[in-house]
């Protein structure tokens, strides 16, 4: 039994009944905060799976199965880019101070950086007056990708938006 439901990507955690008008900074740590206890209930559930299946496997002279499970880390959200309509990549962050990000495409290509003071930096105070852009082009059309984007502090992050219908 799952105590918490997996939150799903972030296009759909978006159009969630209990998150329609809810402020984007917010919506962005809910869903941190979501994505993370829901990634963190299946590491303890394949634990304990695995344990299981050990002293099973212990019990009748046999080796047990290894389970692997990837998770999500903390500070991290995940979302799919779809190039069925294009294959750029558009979306904007601001955070109220400076930080790290470190995105992977889900194509092979990784990008690091840091939001900064300064105009279009990405230090601001949460209006997305001062969003710093990031784009990524896809090779490849009608193909699903799936992205991350990791901060070193994802408390900072208060305003995330994603281009077109995502």
């Amino acid at each position: 039994m799952y105590l918490s439901k997996d939150p799903g990507s972030w296009q759909q955690y978006v159009r969630r009944a209990d998150n329609i008008g809810m402020p984007l900074n917010e919506l962005a740590k809910k869903y941190a905060m979501e994505s993370n206890l829901y990634a963190q209930q299946m590491i303890m559930e394949a634990q304990m799976l695995q344990q299981q299946q050990t002293a099973l496997a212990t019990a009748s002279g046999g080796s047990a199965p290894t389970v692997t499970v990837s998770d999500l880390p903390s500070g991290c959200i995940e979302f799919v880019n779809n190039t069925s309509d294009g294959t750029q990549c558009r979306f904007w962050i601001e955070t109220s101070a400076p930080t790290n990000y470190t995105i992977t495409w889900g194509d092979g290509e990784t990008t690091t950086g840091e939001t900064t003071d300064g105009l279009d930096g990405g230090v601001g105070n949460g209006d997305g007056n001062n969003k710093l852009e990031i784009d990524h082009i896809y090779a490849d059309t009608f193909t699903e990708y799936t992205a991350r984007i990791c901060f070193d502090d994802i408390s900072l992050v208060n305003y995330l938006e994603f281009n077109g219908d995502d």
